[in-house]
């Protein structure tokens, strides 16, 4: 028997625009990503070296070392279970906003309806966490050290503009402004910026662990267990606000370790993004569903190696928890703000290479927020598509001359910059554990309904799954809403005298309950699919038309 020819990429995007058109929307977006750059926006999102470093003071704290060695490879195999149920379900339906799409198929319009606005909630705290942690970094490692040589002091807390802003959201806003520039102008700059990202991580962690445990600094080192589950804040420090954050409040070792796993499991979050850039990506159905699956995969095995390595090589335990910032360098409890554990690890260790190795983290965090940005404003789109939220009209549009749903993404990164700055108002110090345990939650819930629908829902999504699970489907499907219940109560819950995140979600449940009573349950519709091939087609050709004019102004 002759085997069939492979499809040329010209007949791969034939056949993505035919699967679209099945869904019910045109081609608005320009398909041009392929399957590496589609891993690549995902895997820029986890990102390693943002929420496994900006949170391992937190780990430390609460979990000691075992947050790490322990925590890490627990929260790796049950997210591998929910990035292979997502997966599934995005081979079935290659669209921009996916996980709403699917939950409004599997069930209904009011069920999509709460996983998108799960979805895009979960989407603005996560751009706002890893910006937010990323100006911090890119200050104390790059910024700071450079005005010094010209006698101009700025830090993370200098004031900028009286009491209103401070050097870290001065700098947040920058790194904001520069990749919405950048987002705008076209999913190319970013789709190639993420192929780089990849190659950055990467490349970082190799330097990062081989000179550790390749350079002899003479130094001593923590005399701790890498994988003793022992939380190192035992003093409870008091935050800015007064209250205590350390785990020394009354709770068994144990349970300490449970609010540990924050750390991993915030990090892996935003693998979303292979199956919200479908649109943009050749061969979405396979090319989507491998993304999510295979970014968390990697981000697994490359963030352990990592993680080993900086808790083998921790400076002595006296000066780094529970000390003195003002009179020991060293001294560290990121999420009160002082230096980060990781930076200290790596200065004690290396000199100035730990220095110059702290900078490329704080340029791979930045490149973080650049992928999170335009997963967020694909979501957006998406949702403003079938008019889900107010201003849709304006929301939805397309840029005719980038091909980018520039409006959308304008919108997340106002949204995300005025909810880092609500954070930082009301919970001072503990604005990032703040932020990231929300955009844990939301997003986590947002993984979750579509999972759970797969498994209780409409079964007709089976038949146009590309990439199955078989008979382990809906065994895999259980464990992980187990899971997503398990976490959603371990980071609602107010330890350490911390009651903001639950405050938090429990008034934005409470708004979107009105919401969507007052307006959403009779007034949404849905994804409905109101036109038809020809319509659809009309509508690409008229996007075609404008590129043209532009291309010739």
């Amino acid at each position: 028997m002759s085997q069939q020819a492979p499809k040329s990429r010209e007949e791969i995007i034939k056949q993505d625009v035919h699967d679209l058109h099945r869904l019910g929307y045109a081609q608005e977006l320009f398909r041009t990503m392929g399957g590496f750059s589609n891993f690549a926006i995902s895997f820029s999102i986890i990102s390693i070296l943002t929420g496994a470093v900006i949170l391992f003071d937190y780990g430390l704290a609460w979990g000691g070392p075992a947050a790490s060695t322990i925590g890490w490879p627990l929260v790796s195999v049950f997210t591998l279970l929910i990035a292979a149920s997502m997966a599934e379900i995005a081979s079935a339906y290659p669209t921009a906003g996916g996980l709403y799409y699917w939950s409004s198929r599997m069930k209904n319009k009011d069920w999509g309806w709460w996983t998108a606005w799960f979805n895009l909630a979960g989407q603005i705290a996560i751009v706002a966490g890893i910006d937010f942690a990323a100006a911090s970094f890119v200050n104390s490692s790059i910024v700071t050290p450079i005005l010094a040589n010209f006698n101009i002091a700025f830090g993370n807390s200098s004031p900028v503009l009286g009491s209103f802003v401070n050097g870290q959201l001065l700098t947040m806003a920058i790194l904001l402004g520069v990749q919405l520039v950048l987002n705008v102008a076209g999913i190319k700059i970013v789709a190639k910026l993420n192929d780089a990202s990849v190659w950055w991580h990467i490349g970082t962690v190799a330097v990062i662990v081989g000179a550790l445990f390749l350079i002899t600094s003479g130094k001593a080192h923590a005399d701790i267990s890498p994988f003793a589950i022992k939380p190192l804040d035992t003093t409870g420090s008091a935050s800015p606000l007064g209250f205590n954050l350390g785990p020394a409040v009354g709770y068994a070792v144990p349970i300490a370790f449970l609010f540990s796993l924050l750390q991993a499991q915030w990090t892996y979050t935003g693998y979303d993004a292979s199956a919200h850039v479908a649109e943009e990506t050749v061969g979405a159905r396979l090319s989507s569903a491998w993304g999510v699956f295979i970014s968390v995969a990697v981000s697994a095995v490359v963030g352990y190696i990592v993680l080993f390595a900086l808790v083998t090589h921790l400076p002595p335990l006296d000066q780094i928890m529970n000390c003195d910032p003002a009179t020991q360098s060293l001294c560290s409890s990121y999420y009160l703000g002082n230096n980060p554990v990781v930076f200290s690890t790596l200065s004690y260790n290396l000199g100035q290479l730990g220095d110059v190795l702290s900078a490329c983290i704080a340029v791979a965090m930045s490149l973080c927020g650049l992928a999170s940005i335009a997963a967020a404003g694909r979501m957006l789109f998406a949702f403003s598509r079938d008019q889900g939220v107010p201003a849709s009209g304006w929301l939805r549009r397309v840029s005719h001359r980038h091909r980018t749903p520039a409006n959308a993404i304008v919108a997340i990164v106002v949204f995300s910059y005025l909810l880092t700055n609500a954070a930082f108002v009301v919970g001072g110090g503990t604005a990032i554990q703040i932020v990231t345990a929300i955009s844990t939650i939301a997003l986590y819930w947002a993984y979750g309904v579509p999972i759970l629908l797969g498994l209780f829902g409409k079964q007709g999504w089976r038949d146009h799954a590309v990439w199955r699970l078989g008979r382990f489907s809906r065994p895999i499907a259980a464990l992980a809403c187990l899971w997503i219940v398990l976490i959603s109560i371990l980071f609602l819950w107010p330890s350490s005298g911390n009651p903001w995140t639950l405050i938090a979600y429990v008034v934005f449940l409470g708004a979107l309950v009105v919401y969507y009573f007052v307006w959403a349950r009779r007034r949404f519709k849905g994804p409905v699919v109101e036109v038809g091939e020809s319509e659809l087609t009309e509508i690409e050709r008229e996007f075609e038309h404008a590129a043209e004019e532009l291309a010739g102004a």
